[in-house]
């Protein structure tokens, strides 16, 4: 009975050793896993910021050509802002602004994003340095697509503006001719009856001057820009088919003659406040008002495009539907490429759900998903 008890205690002590000497190490590795959990968060934030970014530079290249727009640096500073405390990281003092390789339609803009990023384990803190904190950065590169490559007018060639319509000179005065004495009517000679009476020509109408102006405000839930002056960075719209965009004429002076040109081959002649218009069909269009033959074209300021796709949460060997969501958005499916193989649920993406217009336009843009 007594070497039963002390058995049973010898047990019990063994496993009170075995323990204290493993629970440390299990601490060790479940901090260890959290803050490689957390370091792949803040990495794939970090890089969805830099695409953000450099997006928006994309579609905004004037806002840093030159001398700049500053509302247009502002709004990209709000949006990086904006996206560094979302990610849980210190937004730097002074932003970086985006690297352009030039300013034309198919540049290059660079975006370089980097975060400190906080460790919860001491062996990772001595591991890199015996700080308390590592960098994790990316950089994005977009394509510029706004503008002119070679300096031709994207999507054909713009309306040439009406020329502007200069007062007649004033009239020389010239010495009074003696007018002719009327002839006396001829008594013997008979009208004509079926003879036509000479026409009236038709003054040609004055219209009143003008200063024309307007903007588009989109109202599908897939679209951004727009917007009055001065929204800042809001001088261009994006989204995807069907974008429903509000144009908004706010023409200064008397409006007698109207005509909109949505750049897609249709029209509207309305003098209204507001023109509702829906874009169907992918594109790069230019809008012009013309109001009392006078005009004004805002080039390229409706890009009609694509969304990424989110497939978060879908699995790998739902082919059917997983290439009908990529294609139906109007990218080619053999761009999509797995990370893995076999009936794995997705929890990574390389372009991030929800972006528009993305690197490489919508047909040739290339993703890579995984588990």
């Amino acid at each position: 009975m007594r070497s039963k008890l002390r058995d049973s205690r010898r047990q019990r002590g063994q496993s009170l050793v075995e323990l204290a000497i493993f629970a440390p190490v299990m601490v060790l590795i479940l901090l260890l896993a959290i803050d490689f959990g957390r370091a792949f968060m803040i990495w794939v934030n970090v890089n969805n910021m830099a695409r953000i970014g450099a997006n928006y530079a994309a579609i905004n290249p004037d806002g840093w050509q030159g001398a700049g727009i500053a509302a247009k640096q502002q709004r990209y500073e709000a949006l990086m802002e904006a996206d560094y405390e979302q990610s849980g990281c210190t937004a730097p003092a002074i932003m970086q602004d985006p690297n352009f390789s030039g300013y034309t339609f198919g540049s290059t803009v660079e975006v370089d994003v980097s975060c400190e990023f906080g460790l919860l384990t001491p062996f990772l803190a001595n591991l890199f340095g015996g700080g308390s904190t590592i960098d994790v950065g990316a950089t994005a590169t977009f394509t510029v697509r706004v503008g002119s490559p070679g300096g031709d007018p994207i999507g054909g060639t713009l309306p040439s503006p009406e020329p502007t319509v200069s007062p007649p000179p004033t009239a020389t005065p010239t010495n009074e001719v003696t007018p002719e004495p009327t002839p006396t009517p001829d008594p013997n000679v008979t009208p004509d009856p079926n003879a036509s009476p000479t026409p009236t020509p038709t003054p040609e109408p004055t219209f009143p001057p003008v200063q024309i102006d307007f903007y588009g405000t989109p109202t599908s839930d897939d679209s951004q820009g727009g917007g009055p002056a001065p929204s800042p960075g809001l001088e261009n719209i994006v989204g995807i088919p069907d974008l429903v965009v509000s144009f908004s004429n706010t023409t200064v002076g008397e409006q007698w003659v109207c005509l909109w040109d949505f750049g897609d081959g249709t029209a509207s002649n309305s003098c209204a406040s507001t023109v509702q218009k829906t874009y169907t069909v992918r594109g790069h269009y230019h809008v012009t008002l013309n109001v009392n033959a006078q005009s004004y074209t805002r080039p390229g300021y409706v890009l009609v495009g694509c969304k990424v796709p989110s497939f978060s949460g879908r699995h790998w060997n739902q082919v059917s539907g997983f290439n009908g969501d990529w294609a139906n958005a109007g990218f080619d499916p053999a761009n999509i490429s797995p990370l893995a193989s076999g009936n794995f649920r997705i929890r990574y993406q390389s372009l991030a759900g929800g972006l528009l217009n993305p690197p490489g336009g919508c047909a040739d843009a290339q993703i890579s998903v995984g588990p």
